[in-house]
């Protein structure tokens, strides 16, 4: 009797998720690509060393192809810089908003905003906050926290207390904004890991707050520290903010990535060459706790069962860094 081999094929699917019926969060990307922006900086007279113009011909000539200049109380319309806007390059309103609150302020940006909303006041400074970020919504613009442990403003239950805000700035250019913290406070990752273990949606900017754009020095606040990378079809406002809103970007202080592949059960975090540096990527969960550290590019993480997020941050020999915002495991 002959038998005759008949080939069986078998599709391989990570353990974890038949343990657990878990899988990634995915969402289709097809036909987008990443825009380079800033959505904190300085310009006007009094804010900065240089004009309106110049300080937007300096992002335009060093590749920016979105910029919003958050000025204190007042809105750089686009309109102004109309020379300077073109296919490339795409200028939107915004304004940083300052609010009081116990005798202590804060500030948060408005993106994409056409009034300018004047200082907010309350009893709190979790108060204050809340009615900044109502204030913004209110006017069909998209709030950003800015620079939590400047002078320890906002401390991590003033920021998870807060609705309907989905960006804070994890690394501000700004000299002396403590975004590392000290030895009596956590530093921003602690913080937004704090956050999003206990649940909160909330994804994580990186931004110059630029000054000063003559003099370069560490001392001063200059531009191209800090910058986003967002994924989108189009160079179009509304568009960049719902994606920002919805953590489809990746913040960066020089690293550069060409791709974040989010898969059923893994993440995928292609790095792109430049120059000689070697890059580490460590793949972050629940609590802070480091579940992955490679050197590998492409850089991939699996799922695992005890996953609720997992973000990572990319970090190069010479000290640049991107951070891929965090995916949430579907339960």
């Amino acid at each position: 009797m002959k038998y005759r081999f008949v080939p069986v094929f078998c599709l391989i699917v990570p353990a974890s998720q038949f343990l657990s019926g878990q899988q990634f969060e995915t969402r289709d990307t097809g036909g987008m690509r990443w825009v380079k922006g800033i959505t904190h900086t300085h310009a006007r007279a009094g804010e900065s060393d240089s004009s309106v113009e110049q300080a937007a011909q300096w992002y335009k000539d060093n590749g920016y192809q979105f910029l919003v200049i958050t000025d204190h109380s007042t809105i750089t319309f686009p309109a102004a810089l109309s020379a300077l806007a073109d296919s490339s390059f795409l200028p939107i309103p915004g304004e940083e908003i300052t609010g009081y609150g116990n005798q202590d302020d804060l500030e948060i940006n408005a993106l994409n905003i056409l009034n300018a909303v004047p200082p907010l006041h309350d009893d709190t400074v979790s108060g204050a906050l809340q009615k900044c970020v109502d204030t913004v919504r209110l006017e069909d613009a998209v709030p950003v926290i800015n620079h939590p442990n400047y002078k320890w403003r906002l401390d991590r239950n003033a920021l998870l207390s807060v609705l309907d805000c989905k960006l804070f700035e994890l690394f501000n250019g700004f000299p002396g904004t403590n975004s590392e913290g000290d030895d009596d406070h956590p530093g921003l990752e602690q913080v937004w890991d704090f956050l999003l273990t206990s649940g909160k949606r909330i994804y994580a900017v990186a931004a110059d707050d630029a000054h000063a754009y003559r003099l370069f020095s560490p001392e001063l606040s200059n531009p191209g520290r800090g910058w986003v990378m967002v994924r989108s079809r189009r160079l179009d406002a509304k568009e960049i903010m719902q994606n920002l809103e919805s953590g489809l970007f990746y913040s960066s202080t020089g690293v550069e990535l060409e791709d974040v592949r989010i898969k059923p059960a893994r993440i995928e975090i292609v790095i792109r060459k430049t120059g000689n540096p070697e890059h580490t990527t460590e793949f972050i969960g629940s609590g802070g706790k480091r579940l992955l550290i490679t050197k590998s590019n492409p850089a991939f993480y699996d799922l695992s069962s005890d996953d609720i997020y997992v973000r990572a941050i990319i970090t190069d020999t010479n000290g640049r860094r991107a951070w891929v915002q965090p995916v949430f495991v579907i339960r």
